[in-house]
């Protein structure tokens, strides 16, 4: 527990992924765009199904968005692994985008994307086959909204530690708003997975899975940038057609 407090000293400015709320009031204003953030907990850290840290972590994120529809952001996230150290129980993820959003008109919009995920340590992962790979990882994400609803399509760019150069999860959100300032919140979400990129690191036995759905509901408390959230995650497969388990996810976040 140590570690991990000391990881959240350090991990300033993090965020909520499942629920990343920034409260109007905390946002600061510039004659050419916005700067908001948050920093919270969630219980678990689940993504696209599979477990990223079962124990307690710390997340959160900065994001500048320009007038002209352009942003550019951090998110980071403690994890319960070291990708290029077996004997590490902790990590971190830092994820750097620009993204385009724009608002076609009052119900419609979309936002291309660009990611760069790096971890802690960053390096190469190594087989006794000498393959390698890179853990930094790229992709490109397109989405299109129409009110409550958005399709997205993310595909990474180029072999990664953990994926294949060309992979693709395709999600589905909704969210709705409820009476006393809660929000029902929805996903599901699947991989369509490039077998021909495999190597000693990376295997694929089917060519598309569905990873998770989701079902949940978050809570804003006025004028205080607080937020709480429940998610329920179902887990389908990964590329191995392993069983993904189910998750019940809290999460707590303050934004500013």
């Amino acid at each position: 527990m140590n570690s991990l407090l000391t990881q959240c000293v350090w991990a300033v400015p993090i965020c909520i992924l499942t629920c990343s709320t920034f409260a109007e009031e905390s946002q600061i204003s510039t004659s050419e765009g916005i700067i908001s953030g948050d920093v919270g907990l969630v219980s678990q850290y689940i993504y696209r199904g599979g477990v990223e840290n079962n124990d307690i972590a710390i997340q959160g994120g900065v994001e500048y968005a320009h007038k002209s529809g352009f942003s550019v952001g951090y998110w980071g996230s403690t994890l319960d692994y070291d990708s290029t150290d077996e004997q590490h129980d902790h990590g971190f993820e830092h994820d750097i985008y620009l993204a385009y959003h724009h608002q076609i008109s009052k119900d419609w919009s979309y936002k291309l994307q660009t990611t760069a995920y790096l971890y802690q340590n960053g390096g190469t992962v190594y087989t006794e086959g000498n393959d390698h790979r890179r853990t930094t990882a790229f992709d490109v994400l397109a989405e299109v909204a129409y009110k409550d609803l958005s399709l997205n399509a993310a595909v990474i760019l180029a072999d990664a530690s953990f994926g294949n150069a060309g992979d693709t999860y395709l999600s589905a959100r909704y969210s709705h708003a409820l009476p006393q300032d809660f929000l029902f919140n929805a996903s599901i979400g699947g991989s369509v997975y490039n077998s021909q990129r495999d190597d000693n690191i990376i295997q694929t036995t089917q060519n598309f899975a569905f990873n998770e759905a989701r079902v949940g509901v978050s809570k804003s408390f006025t004028n205080t940038g607080l937020t709480a959230s429940f998610d329920y995650v179902v887990g389908g497969e990964d590329r191995l057609g392993e069983e993904l388990d189910n998750h019940a996810v809290l999460g707590l976040n303050y934004s500013f």
